[in-house]
């Protein structure tokens, strides 16, 4: 079973209703919040729409840090500005995440409603991605073991991989790691080094680059991204501008644009924007985004 913490300020909307929310939805992964200044009550909004959608659980409440940083973690997700700014070192490394979402504390129950949905469409996906692709092997420290038999380490593999190694006989050949299934004895995650070895030349290879073209059309701007580019990560990118979750395109750009759509398969994307904006505008834009430079 992985654990996610849901880290956000008050903890009183937001990481509520992703812990609700990933607790009712993700299989094999459980999900506790907190706030780095709790509020100490959850919002009775947040609690209303969670009853509504059947997946309140009584045992939710807002609660500190204190209470939880001893507790062990696959991974952090931080749902506010301040909460990614503040967050506190934690006893053991612990890889973090931020996706930032609307507060609707204070706000109209239509403001929960919403972030409710862009928690349920973006982050849980993304979550997933992050614990069931590349499982215990992304978490692990650079001084963690890879290869339990000849005690070779994930940063010794991974300096293999980034001077050109992307293969199980070529980081043999760079590094003392056996590359076989007999380490699965050692490993307490019981799981063979080839098969970690095989998640981290797919993490680190040179060649996980995305490139992208930006080119002016008679309709507007069409982008195409090639290479290591997933097409949700697209869909995200174009939900968090019409969401109002991103702050990369100004507001005089976003009026420009009548329609966006996004074609294609993972490794060749098209992002078509309908409307009177220039390529200049969209070069901006992207070079600020942060789905796609994290």
């Amino acid at each position: 079973m992985k654990k996610v913490l849901i880290l956000c300020t008050g903890n009183s909307c937001r990481s509520i209703i992703a812990e609700a929310l990933i607790n009712a939805n993700l299989e094999g992964i459980k999900a506790e919040s907190s706030g780095v200044r709790s509020s100490g009550r959850v919002n009775p909004n947040a609690k209303k729409l969670l009853k509504e959608k059947g997946i309140w659980c009584n045992t939710y409440h807002s609660k500190t840090l204190d209470a939880v940083i001893e507790n062990d973690y696959n991974l952090i997700v931080t749902v506010c500005d301040h909460a990614k700014e503040t967050c506190p070192m934690f006893p053991k490394p612990i890889k973090t995440i931020h996706m930032s979402f609307e507060d609707p504390d204070g706000k109209g129950y239509n403001t929960f409603e919403k972030t409710y949905t862009a928690i349920e469409q973006m982050l849980l996906p993304a979550i997933e991605k992050v614990l069931k692709c590349f499982d215990d092997v992304a978490i692990l420290n650079d001084n963690d073991l890879i290869c339990y038999c000849m005690e070779v380490s994930k940063q010794t593999i991974v300096e293999a991989i980034q001077n050109g190694a992307t293969t199980l006989k070529e980081v043999k050949e760079h590094t003392t790691a056996c590359t076989g299934n007999t380490c699965k004895k050692k490993n307490p995650n019981k799981r063979c080094c080839s098969q970690e070895i095989n998640q981290l030349i797919k993490q680190y290879s040179k060649g996980n680059i995305m490139n992208k073209n930006v080119l002016q059309t008679n309709n507007g701007v069409k982008i195409s991204f090639t290479g290591a580019v997933e097409k949700q990560n697209i869909i995200n990118m174009v939900q968090n501008c019409q969401n109002g979750q991103c702050e990369c395109m100004s507001e005089e750009t976003k009026q420009k644009i009548t329609n966006m759509e996004v074609k294609g398969i993972d490794g060749d994307v098209a992002l078509e924007l309908s409307g009177n904006v220039s390529k200049e505008e969209i070069e901006a834009a992207l070079a600020k985004s942060k789905v796609l430079n994290s």
